[in-house]
């Protein structure tokens, strides 16, 4: 159901602190410029009155029509000097809620737990956070320089009228609130329409980001025409609702304007007979037709801005959501570190989804010394990437406990707790920038020379040397001109200059060839004995020299051991290596 404007305008006050200000000062200096603005019409009327009054055996009252036109020029005077005032100082303001609504929800958007992004599109987000913040502007200019100026404006046309004329008052009375019932009702009936276009919107954002996030692969499989074809349907449906909304709004917009124009001319002719039976004067006719035609003319305006802000409801609404949604882990102020890198997992139980019947984890024990090396291996879905999930307090656990160092894993910050440990993806995450700034992202005032070390260490410093401009060179949209090598070494440059107490390597040799893979493997096994390293293995061949392997069956722990031990045993490691050194599995 559309909301009201005093449930948008609430919307719009929590947003930022910064709005409320902007609305509470513009609400008193439009209001002080709308009672200056009733000056020059009054002063008008009592002009005529005086001129009509004339008898030429009387002298004039010179000193009396100058004041007035002192007054007259005063009012004019102030209304534009007050103008100049507004706009100074309510312009930066508009500004700084503008600039502060966005930074704000950025920093929401960053904050937000590794689930949000994980179910909501990021083209949708993105999407939400700057159409929501231009309809945000638009509509603090609307509300500054039209609504509130305009809604000002009849309440005080009402108190003036009180006190000339009944009639006109009641006149007033009767057709303002005909015309807010239509502009109600009217909002109520585009409703519909503007949610589904906001919604064919999104969805087509979010067409158009996927496939820019995955253009290699749209490249790739030449599907081009298609992703086009795709982004088309979304957007033809984005345009029939909008052209549905608009032709239900010049329905509304026209029956509005029929009202008011019908008032006008009621309000006209009640205040002609006023003064043909003598009820006014001639100034006080002008005075009421001059004030009346502007709130009437206003009120139509009113029509056209209360629809502006019914379309950009939906966008605050969406861009609300965000910053609304809750944050799930809980960060921590705290000056505790992780000094050795000894990693306990208690009894760990853990459901991504409450309702689940399965569990991910299923009372997961075990414990990783300082130092030591360890591989988890297990099928597709057996909780490996969950545990790494856990670790990193990208969620908590449903019952049980971490620890690191002997510490509950919530006794850390969420800073802390990060820049000790390091993480090696498969799909490694690279910025549009330069390698000397992907290697150093994340870690504050890095050397070249701290940069160069890393490099070398993770065998990538030998292929940055060939490129044309070495470590200042840019490497495209997720490092796109990168091979699939290439970028693990980065990737394992960047966990390394953090000088992490634990580092976990997740499948990071599973897609290279021969070649790449060998030289990640030389990176790791440098740092075998100095860095507690935990190793997601896809090939089993690869973690022959783990101290300890943890194999994972259905979020269980199914065996633990080295790797001689579990070959001894012949349980399901050794069926499973067997077999994959058979190819019959991955």
């Amino acid at each position: 159901m559309a909301k009201s404007v005093k449930e948008v305008l609430s919307d719009l006050i929590n947003l930022s602190p910064t709005i409320k200000k902007l609305i509470i000062k513009g609400f008193w200096l439009i209001f002080i410029f709308e009672l200056i603005k009733v000056i020059p019409p009054y002063v008008f009327k009592e002009l005529i009155d005086k001129l009509i009054k004339f008898d030429p055996s009387i002298p004039i009252d010179i000193k009396f029509i100058l004041i007035l036109l002192g007054g007259y020029f005063a009012g004019l005077f102030l209304m534009t000097l007050l103008d100049i005032l507004c706009k100074k100082i309510l312009v930066p303001i508009l500004i700084d809620s503008e600039v502060d609504i966005l930074q704000r929800a950025f920093k929401k958007l960053l904050k937000l737990d590794l689930n949000y992004h994980e179910v909501n599109n990021t083209g949708s987000s993105v999407g939400k956070l700057l159409r929501g913040s231009g309809k945000l502007v638009e509509l603090l200019w609307n509300i500054n320089d039209t609504m509130t100026p305009i809604l000002l404006q009849t309440a005080i046309t009402l108190g003036f009228l009180i006190f000339i004329s009944w009639e006109i008052t009641l006149t007033y009375l009767f057709f303002v609130p005909i015309f807010i019932f239509i502009l109600l009702w009217g909002a109520i009936r585009t409703h519909k329409a503007r949610e589904e276009m906001m919604m064919y919107q999104e969805g087509w954002a979010g067409s158009i980001a996927q496939s820019i996030y995955n253009i290699r692969t749209v490249k790739d499989f030449n599907n081009a025409d298609k992703e086009i074809e795709k982004s088309n349907r979304q957007i033809n449906r984005y345009r029939d609702a909008q052209k549905m909304r608009h032709k239900l709004g010049i329905r509304e917009i026209v029956i509005n304007d029929a009202v008011i124009n019908t008032a006008r001319i009621v309000t006209l002719l009640i205040a002609v007979w006023l003064m043909w039976n003598l009820r006014i004067t001639a100034g006080e006719l002008v005075f009421i037709v001059t004030m009346t035609e502007k709130a009437y003319i206003n009120l139509s305006r009113l029509s056209r801005i209360y629809y502006r802000i019914q379309d950009a409801e939906p966008s605050i609404e969406r861009f609300k959501e965000i910053n609304d949604e809750k944050i799930i882990i809980k960060d921590k102020e705290s000056n505790l570190n992780i000094e050795k890198g000894l990693i306990e997992f208690n009894n760990v139980y853990f459901k991504y989804n409450k309702n689940s019947k399965n569990p991910a984890l299923n009372k997961i024990n075990f414990t990783i010394e300082p130092k030591q090396t360890i591989a988890l291996v297990g099928r597709s879905g057996s909780g490996k990437s969950t545990i790494i999930k856990l670790l990193l307090r990208h969620y908590d656990t449903s019952d049980g406990k971490v620890k690191i160092d002997g510490n509950y894993i919530e006794d850390y910050s969420l800073q802390n707790l990060r820049k000790n440990i390091a993480i090696v993806s498969q799909d490694v995450e690279l910025f549009n920038d330069t390698i000397y700034e992907n290697i150093a992202y994340g870690v504050d005032n890095v050397s070249m020379t701290e940069v160069l070390n890393a490099a070398k260490m993770a065998y990538a410093d030998e292929f940055i040397q060939k490129l044309h401009k070495k470590y200042k060179t840019k490497i495209g949209e997720r490092g796109i001109r990168l091979s699939g090598g290439q970028k693990q070494r980065i990737a394992i440059a960047r966990a390394l200059i953090k000088k992490p107490k634990i580092i976990i390597f997740d499948e990071a040799t599973s897609s290279l060839d021969s070649e790449s893979e060998k030289k990640i493997h030389e990176a790791i096994f440098k740092l075998i004995g100095k860095q507690t390293l935990i190793l997601i293995a896809h090939r089993f061949s690869t973690i022959e020299h783990a101290d300890k392997i943890i194999l994972l069956e259905n979020g269980s722990v199914a065996e633990i051991g080295t790797h001689k031990e579990l070959m001894k045993k012949k349980g399901i490691f050794a069926k499973l290596r067997k077999l994959q050194e058979l190819g019959e599995v991955d």
